[in-house]
């Protein structure tokens, strides 16, 4: 017989790519992992995975399945939420959201969550807005921040919360560029270009300026979080594109200093995500909530300053 654990199994087997780290994630051997795609297997009358190596790929009955079982754990969800009030909301939610969002915006909404709902089984996981937006998509994750140009998709709801003003910054002592202008088209400037993943949206909006205007840094430091950016930058070892949001208190402390664009950047909103047909729990309305209420904050706060 097919059990609800059996569809969980499976669920956690696409998002993870593979039995081992399934069976790491749900807390069984790997044995068990197995036994459970078997059951399912052996009901369907078919294959779900094609085994290659350490890593498993959706056979198209696997793909079939999909859309199904996800239908099949969000009606357990509202099952086990049948009885929940205000105060004994539980379930799991699972965000998905970018470094800069992460530590510079997420934490008083995470806090004010988890106090008022302790029962809530949260988990986080940081990447790329692109690969954030495809959590969405697929379902392994039940929502998601994002950093971008105003999201539209057909498949999505979509809140925007504030727009995130970027910024050109360098040290403020050491970068004798003072303004980004029309004198630099078609020119390579000598500072470095300090930037972190590919996938950034801000990073390749800021390559796209560049591109656009014949400009070429001398050369380029890729590096893994905001905080070696900003170090790295204060430093004096180049300039950097960030959110204001994350250099901020730098800037007012004088150990960063902004320099000038001319025409500006296009415009980029922290925005917050969900798949249009994804059953809200009372433990994701809680915190769509929460968020839109410190959202709100934000503006008030930044329309002031």
């Amino acid at each position: 017989m097919m059990e609800i654990r059996h569809f969980v199994t499976f669920k956690k087997v696409i998002e993870t790519g593979s039995f081992t780290q399934a069976a790491e994630h749900l807390g069984y051997t790997q044995s068990t992992v197995t036994s459970h795609i078997q059951a399912l297997e052996e009901q369907i009358g078919a294959p779900l995975f094609d085994r290659m190596g350490r890593k498993v790929r959706l056979t198209d009955i696997g793909k079939k399945l999909l859309p199904y079982t996800q239908e099949i754990i969000d009606t357990y969800g509202k099952i086990e939420s049948i009885t929940s009030d205000g105060e004994d909301i539980r379930g799991e939610l699972k965000i998905a959201a970018p470094e800069s969002l992460t530590v510079y915006r997420l934490e008083p909404i995470l806090r004010e969550y988890r106090k008022k709902f302790p029962h809530v089984s949260i988990s986080l996981s940081n990447a790329t807005c692109g690969d954030n937006k495809r959590a969405i998509l697929n379902g392994s994750a039940d929502i998601a921040f994002v950093m971008l140009p105003q999201l539209q998709d057909s498949d999505l709801t979509v809140h925007s919360l504030v727009e995130e003003p970027i910024v050109l910054v360098g040290s403020a002592d050491c970068c004798p560029l003072n303004i980004l202008d029309k004198s630099y088209e078609n020119q390579k400037i000598s500072e470095c270009l300090i930037v972190n993943e590919k996938e950034c949206s801000y990073r390749r909006m800021f390559e796209e300026y560049l591109g656009e205007r014949g400009i070429v840094p001398s050369h380029i430091m890729e590096l893994w979080s905001i905080e070696a950016m900003k170090r790295c930058t204060m430093s004096g070892l180049g300039i950097a594109c960030l959110p204001l949001m994350t250099v901020n208190d730098e800037i007012k402390e004088g150990k960063l200093k902004i320099i000038p664009c001319v025409d500006g950047f296009k415009q980029i909103f922290s925005q917050v995500a969900y798949h249009k047909n994804k059953w809200i729990s009372p433990a994701l309305s809680m915190f769509i909530d929460i968020t839109l209420k410190h959202a709100r904050d934000w503006s008030c706060t930044e329309a002031t300053c």
